[in-house]
């Protein structure tokens, strides 16, 4: 891939990420400016493939984990057809939910992940073949995503928990290291602050000396824990590891704890930077940074990790494929390439690839190219 494409590749990838935690983040910008985002990655991505073929794969599509686990989960295929009715299942239970168990039909961010996850199981069958990487890639995503934060927080909210920050957890992870390395810069922040009316200490609470030297409250809500920001990367990590490794290892291992990481300090330094803000501009400032300012240094970090990433396993250095010329994708079979004839019954998969029907029972009914199942219907047409 060529130096330019490679800059809107990356790019490309850190809208539609930026987006997606917009879109589903409890956030203060507006969902549209999310939409956005993700409609500019999207388009940001095309554009970097446009005049790429596919990438060369030394393994063969069903090699890879992510479609080893979806032919798992299907019985290798033969429960595909039910996928999109686990879309509409979602559908049904997200309406569901906000008719009979809120108060009132308001979606939220954990909605909105699951209406993803309906449209794409509703779509996924209808994907080319040709896709079946980025088909994968999206499905597992989104089912990662569902996982890590729509179950978990859906749980804690029937419980009565309502994902309260106020606990020792956030003060450690978060409130005690941005107090520390605010005070390490001059600003004497207080944290954890105690209730004048109970004594109790407000874990989640920090006390930042304003520019007239009155104090302003900064509350750690669910927004500014991380949470959203962390479980996109790491639903986004292991789907990108399932569509381009055939198993998992430590440097694997290794690198998902180093983007967890890099995470937590991109999340101090947020806070941090708010916290000086507040120090020197006020409250109103402090506020408008708050709401903003979150997000470019989610995409910062992301960008320094994609990049990484994308180095360590030489996704965007590997060579195009050659293209076949005519005759040969005309003329031969796929799987044995011996010519095609009337005489010999012939299955074309959906990819357009042509192959004997005896060579895709023999490769247990799968397309050679493209890895797909194939219908054993006889092609009727002549082969010239």
């Amino acid at each position: 891939m060529k130096t330019a494409d490679k800059v809107m590749y990356v790019a490309g990838l850190v809208l539609l990420f930026g987006g997606l935690n917009l879109a589903i983040l409890l956030s203060h910008m507006s969902r549209l400016v999310g939409i956005v985002f993700i409609l500019a990655g999207i388009g940001a991505l095309l554009w970097a493939a446009k005049g790429e073929k596919a990438v060369a794969k030394e393994k063969t599509a069903e090699d890879n984990i992510a479609s080893r686990l979806v032919n798992l989960v299907t019985l290798e295929g033969r429960l595909k057809l039910l996928i999109p009715a686990a879309g509409i299942a979602v559908l049904v239970a997200v309406a569901s939910f906000n008719l009979f168990l809120r108060d009132g039909f308001y979606l939220g961010s954990n909605d909105y992940v699951a209406l993803v996850l309906a449209a794409v199981f509703l779509a996924y069958n209808y994907i080319p073949a040709k896709y079946r990487v980025e088909r994968d890639f999206a499905l597992l995503f989104v089912i990662l995503l569902f996982v890590f934060l729509v179950i978990p927080t859906t749980l804690l909210s029937l419980g009565g928990g309502e994902t309260d920050t106020n606990t020792p957890l956030i003060y450690y992870l978060l409130a005690m290291p941005t107090a520390a390395l605010s005070n390490l810069l001059g600003i004497a922040v207080v944290s954890p602050v105690t209730d004048p009316m109970t004594g109790l200490r407000i874990y989640n609470m920090m006390e930042v000396p304003g520019p007239d030297g009155f104090p302003i409250p900064l509350s750690i809500g669910l927004s500014c824990t991380g949470l959203y920001s962390v479980a996109i990367f790491v639903s986004a990590f292991i789907a990108f590891v399932a569509v381009e490794y055939k198993k998992a290892d430590r440097k694997v291992a290794l690198l998902l704890a180093l983007g967890i990481f890099l995470a937590w300090v991109a999340n101090i330094l947020r806070m941090t930077i708010i916290i000086i803000v507040g120090r020197y501009h006020g409250a109103e400032a402090m506020q408008w940074t708050h709401n903003n300012i979150g997000e470019l240094i989610f995409m910062a970090w992301i960008t320094v990790f994609w990049l990484v990433m994308f180095r360590y396993f030489g996704v965007l250095d590997r060579e195009p494929v050659k293209e076949e010329s005519p005759q040969r994708k005309k003329g031969l079979c796929q799987h044995c390439g011996k010519p095609l004839s009337p005489a010999s019954p012939s299955v074309k998969c959906e990819c357009g690839r042509v192959a004997h029907a005896d060579c895709i029972s023999a490769n247990d009914g799968k397309c050679p190219s493209c890895g797909a199942d194939m219908k054993l219907e006889i092609q009727d047409e002549k082969i010239s």
